[in-house]
């Protein structure tokens, strides 16, 4: 009899241990395994494009230039219409110009080179200071024209040439980054009188040029 009370002790004792064990079990949360993390990488945007460097702009004291000119004469010696040419900058603060102009009234065709100094005062404004030679081509002067005919035809008509020096004083105005509006004034002075139209006197000039 006490054997059989042991065993149902035993038996009892073991059902409320598996009964335990399994209110635990059932009162537990699940368990989730964590994901992997993934790198999703941000779009990345294409590189804005690169353009060139604009190259600065050369100044007027180191370009090469060339245009036209319109010039009255303030000696009574008729309008000339001619072409400029010249550098800004042949050697530090000195240029070079030279011009041809032809005068409508007489004829008359000039042809004259020019050293100038230019201060480098920066701006739109540009003085110079120029000193030089000019040659000028006319109809000779009536005393060294034959007006005898020979073997009955009339000589044809004669030119002269004069060289003088001349000095000149203008200024250049930057209107854009290749064009400039230029004044002057200057004075020439022959060495003779050989033609009827030797440019003697005071000239003035305006014209445009256009910068390379």
């Amino acid at each position: 009899m006490t054997r059989m009370l042991t065993a149902a002790l035993l038996l009892t004792l073991l059902g409320q241990a598996a009964a335990q064990t399994t209110d635990q079990t059932t009162s537990q949360p699940p368990v989730t395994q964590p994901l992997p993390a993934t790198n999703i990488a941000a779009p990345i945007a294409p590189p804005a494009p690169t353009l060139p460097p604009t190259p600065p702009v050369a100044p007027l004291s180191s370009r090469l230039y060339a245009g036209v000119s319109f010039a009255p004469s303030l000696s009574g010696a008729g309008t000339a219409y001619g072409i400029v040419v010249g550098s800004s900058q042949v050697f530090g603060s000195f240029g070079a110009q030279a011009a041809v102009d032809y005068v409508t009234s007489s004829g008359a065709l000039s042809v004259d080179a020019l050293l100038l100094y230019r201060p480098q005062f920066g701006g739109k404004l540009r003085p110079y200071l120029g000193a030089g030679l000019g040659l000028t081509s006319s109809t000779a002067a009536a005393s060294t024209i034959p007006t005898t005919p020979v073997n009955g035809i009339q000589p044809a008509v004669q030119t002269a040439t004069d060289y003088a020096a001349l000095v000149a004083l203008g200024s250049d105005y930057l209107l854009t980054d290749s064009i400039v509006a230029s004044a002057e004034i200057d004075y020439r002075s022959p060495f003779s009188s050989m033609g009827t139209a030797n440019g003697a006197g005071l000239r003035g000039r305006l014209g445009l040029k256009f910068l390379f």
